[in-house]
């Protein structure tokens, strides 16, 4: 079932309406420009799977295989077809998929068997919706042909090549990718590694075994269950029934070893071919990176994809907390998930839910010092005595572009997982009048590149016309509908979000002559992303007008 979950699993994350049909690319893939030996396959009509895996080889060019040492095979679940084969002597570039093989063939086999194999092709497979540009290299039944499989001996699989998670881990992202695609198909193992999360159920809810899961390792190498079993108990849902079994793995675990097939799907992975092939008990796994040394010296010691203050680990400590201005933060001058503190800021909004809200530099109109801070859902609601006007510190935060480049939006959010950001009331200071950027532009604002400089400030729009009945969507993972209203100055239309209000009881074709709110990107808009926050709270934040189009 090993493709199937892969798209099962794609699923789970992402949009039905960005689902498209996997693609096979007709250009060369992530295929490295390795040197390929001829060994004695070739000169019988055969190829050794290297060849298959160098750029020389194109998506489409037909496979013929003899041989060639049977190394995993996908028994987990409804068969499908798929196994490994190998080189007998390994080593980088050693190991291939064979996909959507003869399912009564592949029945016959076991692991170690010598086979050869025809009437397959090379593809290079990726999903449409992966822009990364890497794919899993793969043989396939030749295009309108049936691939035969055919066993022809016994043989010895390749021990399991040890690869350096930490190492790897610690590799710039390009070299990264290099490493690990060098032993996609092959059996691989790492040794003393940490899990950096639990063990966690992926997929849909038609899997009512609730077996396909998934973990992350030191080096952010993934670990799931295409192959076998990852066993962890589950909350009990409709979906997923609650099991019996023991947690396997826990973030935070140190495992002796890790061994399985490399593999490519969206992230580098590593599939145990059974649940053995996850050994816990491990003694040696990387340190925590969390000391003034560790977390100053840009090195990701403990391999968790972090460095330094970028890792949760060290956003505590006091070098990595900077006293800094939202100007800073919104101008780039602060790097993405570094801790901040907002001293003496202002506030310019207050969300919807009384937790979530914006804050300025200053009180007065300009560009760049403006941003929202993001609290959750379960944060406690602000104290009453934070108004529009208030002087507020911001701690406990952390830069986040929140959402998938380049459509993010600068936020600050909690540095530990659901400890929210800390908001309090600058002793002695005064309650101010914020005063909104007037008239700017809509084709400005509503431009990604012009427009940024606005994110999270409050701005005055004028002769502003509503022009259309409210919207209402849920977002998964949301349940609760977000509420939205189509405005237009102009030709220019644009979109009122319900962050702060929601204009449910305004008619159609009302008509403001000025209207203040917050300028906000969100992710999560069907048209255009960015999305006007009307405040509608103070007297003077809107009003009447007729002067609109």
């Amino acid at each position: 079932m090993f493709r199937s979950l892969r798209l099962v699993s794609f699923l789970s994350f992402a949009a039905l309406a960005a689902l498209s049909t996997a693609c096979r690319d007709t250009g060369s893939g992530d295929d490295t420009n390795i040197d390929a030996p001829m060994g004695p396959d070739s000169a019988q009509g055969g190829l050794t799977i290297q060849e298959i895996h160098a750029e020389a080889m194109v998506p489409g060019t037909p496979v013929e295989l003899k041989g060639k040492v049977v190394v995993a095979i996908d028994n987990f679940g409804a068969k499908k077809g798929n196994f490994w084969v190998a080189e007998e002597g390994g080593g980088e570039f050693s190991g291939v998929l064979v996909f959507n093989a003869p399912v009564d063939q592949v029945a016959l086999l076991a692991v170690g068997d010598k086979v050869d194999i025809s009437g397959a092709e090379k593809s290079e497979f990726a999903l449409a919706t992966d822009t990364s540009g890497r794919t899993t290299t793969e043989l396939v039944p030749v295009s309108g042909g049936a691939m035969t499989v055919t066993k022809v001996g016994t043989g010895t699989p390749p021990a399991a090549h040890a690869i350096d998670a930490l190492a790897i881990g610690q590799m710039a992202p390009a070299a990264r990718d290099a490493e690990l695609e060098k032993w996609e198909g092959v059996l691989i193992t790492v040794t003393n590694v940490s899990a950096l999360s639990n063990a966690r159920q992926i997929g849909s809810s038609a899997q009512d075994d609730c077996t396909f899961r998934d973990f992350q390792v030191t080096g952010a190498i993934s670990i799931d269950s295409s192959l076998a079993a990852i066993p962890a108990n589950l909350p009990m849902t409709m979906e997923c029934p609650a099991t019996m079994e023991t947690n396997l793995v826990n973030s935070g675990d140190c495992l002796a070893s890790v061994t399985g097939i490399g593999d490519y799907f969206f992230s580098y992975k590593i599939l145990p071919r059974m649940t053995a092939d996850i050994a816990t008990g491990g003694t040696g796994c990387p340190a925590a990176e969390n000391t003034a040394t560790t977390c100053m010296d840009t090195i990701d010691n403990d391999g968790n994809g972090f460095a330094d203050c970028a890792d949760r680990n060290c956003q505590a400590l006091p070098q990595c907390i900077s006293d800094t201005t939202v100007e800073n933060i919104q101008t780039g001058a602060v790097p993405t998930n570094a801790a901040v503190t907002l001293n003496d800021v202002v506030v310019t909004a207050i969300g919807f839910n009384k937790k979530n809200l914006w804050v300025a530099d200053h009180a007065a109109a300009a560009i760049n010092p403006g941003v929202y801070v993001f609290r959750g859902s379960s944060a406690a609601e602000l104290d009453v005595n934070i108004h529009v006007g208030s002087h507020v510190t911001i701690s406990g935060g952390k830069v986040v572009e929140f959402g998938t480049a380049p459509d993010t939006i600068t936020e600050i959010s909690a540095v530990v997982s659901g400890t929210p950001p800390t908001v309090a009331l600058v002793a002695g200071s005064p309650t101010e009048t914020v005063t909104p950027i007037a008239n700017a532009p809509i084709a400005t604002l509503v431009s990604r590149t012009t427009g940024e400089p606005y994110e999270g400030v409050l701005v005055e729009l004028r002769n502003v016309k509503i022009t259309g009945p409210i919207e209402s969507m849920i977002v998964p993972p949301a349940t609760v509908a977000t509420f939205q209203r189509p405005l237009a100055i102009g030709a220019t239309a644009f979109e009122a979000d319900d962050d702060i209000y929601r204009m449910t009881s305004e008619p159609d074709a009302t008509c403001y002559a000025s209207i203040v709110g917050v300028w906000h990107y969100n992710t999560f808009s069907d048209t255009n992303n960015w999305v006007f926050l009307p405040r509608h709270i103070l007297p003077g934040d809107e009003t009447a007008g007729s002067s609109c189009p």
